[in-house]
């Protein structure tokens, strides 16, 4: 009986301490696996943001490229229509005198930048370049309309004209600028074309 009460306890202590040794394995691996688990997740973190990086460089690439394009494309507009309109300086059939090309104006707070600004005893005109003309160019171009006499109130006295010259019009944009009393500019083959049958003074 005695022996048999002595081996329960070794069994019992034997249990006991293999729980215990049981356990600290157990503590080991789960802190083994949640480290394994950290470095993947700071490996995968750090690729991403190396992906990210990358990305980020090749979007800012793109983006400057895309930007440099579109100079360049508005650089050959203004340079066609800038020399068109030296060649033939006409609009709604009156002869400029004067053809002015990028042309600022600062007057007291008021300043403005016309692409082409023609000029003769009677009429000015503001021409408008674009590579490719859309209907917020419309607004644009109003405005500085509306600002020509504040800018140069020397001019005060003569007859506004607008025009937007532009390599390629959608249909509808051609209409809404015409419906505003602005003149269509565009390339023909070699031939600069100009719509001004519904020119308005502004």
């Amino acid at each position: 009986m005695k022996n048999q009460q002595k081996q329960k306890k070794k069994q019992e202590k034997i249990t006991l301490d293999s729980l215990y040794a049981l356990m600290r394995e157990n503590e080991e691996k789960s802190i083994r696996e949640w480290e394994r688990i950290r470095k993947e997740r700071e490996e995968a973190w750090q690729k991403a943001e190396e992906r990210l990086k990358e990305l980020d460089r090749i979007t800012a690439e793109n983006t400057r490229l895309i930007g440099d394009i579109g100079n360049s494309n508005g650089d050959v507009a203004e340079e066609y229509f800038q020399n068109a309109f030296e060649k033939d300086p006409r609009l709604n059939g009156e002869i400029y005198d004067k053809v002015i090309s990028n042309m600022k104006i600062k007057f007291e707070k008021f300043s403005a930048e016309y692409d082409i600004f023609l000029l003769n005893d009677k009429s000015a005109a503001i021409i408008e370049i674009k590579y490719r003309a859309k209907r917020d160019d419309i607004k644009g171009l109003l405005k500085k309309a509306g600002d020509f006499r504040k800018v140069m109130p020397e001019y005060s006295n003569l007859k506004l004209y607008l025009g937007i010259a532009s390599l390629s019009f959608r249909k509808i944009t051609e209409q809404n600028i015409m419906k505003e009393g602005i003149a269509v500019i565009k390339q023909v083959g070699d031939k600069m074309v100009v719509y001004d049958k519904n020119l308005k003074v502004f």
